[in-house]
């Protein structure tokens, strides 16, 4: 039978370590890569514009050009960063639930019946998960109605095997 379900009190951003890791990993790669490129082309750009001048004139006229935005940039990277893991708690952790669920039916328990929260992806997996839940719910109880019905079959069958010797 499939257990009532529980309310969805997600408040924890960090459900999967695995996935949301590599996520913000992979972010924080784009993000160096991509101020490593624009830091490289703003060099770049400021030298041609006098290419005889030395290179600490040139890093330091580049720094107060473009260095506000750099830092601008900086400060935005932990924005990043939360708002990647809230959105990426959207679809890992109703992952997490349904391993979860998945798990309980693999060994032979009812898993709680679960629902995603409004904003969550993969909204319909739980109604289908809950489902088949079901399903192998009755489909246990039937059988077990089966074994019962046989035993009482072959407890009748020697009973009469008995009564008839």
């Amino acid at each position: 039978m499939i257990k009532s379900k529980s309310t969805n009190n997600r408040k924890k951003k960090f459900v999967d370590p695995e996935v949301q890791g590599a996520l913000t990993r992979r972010l924080l790669l784009h993000w160096l890569a991509f101020a490593g490129v624009a830091a490289v082309i703003t060099l770049g750009m400021h030298w041609l514009n006098d290419p005889f001048i030395p290179f600490s004139e040139v890093l330091a006229g580049a720094w107060w050009t473009y260095g506000p935005v750099f830092l601008v940039l900086g400060c935005m990277l932990p924005l990043f960063v939360v708002d990647s893991m809230k959105l990426s708690n959207r679809f890992a952790g109703p992952l997490v639930r349904f391993r979860k669920a998945i798990s309980d039916l693999a060994e032979g328990q009812a898993p709680e019946a679960i629902e995603f929260r409004n904003s969550d992806f993969w909204r319909e997996m739980a109604g289908d998960l809950n489902r088949v839940a079901a399903r192998l719910d009755a489909v246990k109880r039937e059988d077990s109605g089966h074994e019962n019905t046989e035993a009482e079959c072959s407890h009748h069958r020697q009973t009469v095997d008995l009564q008839n010797a």
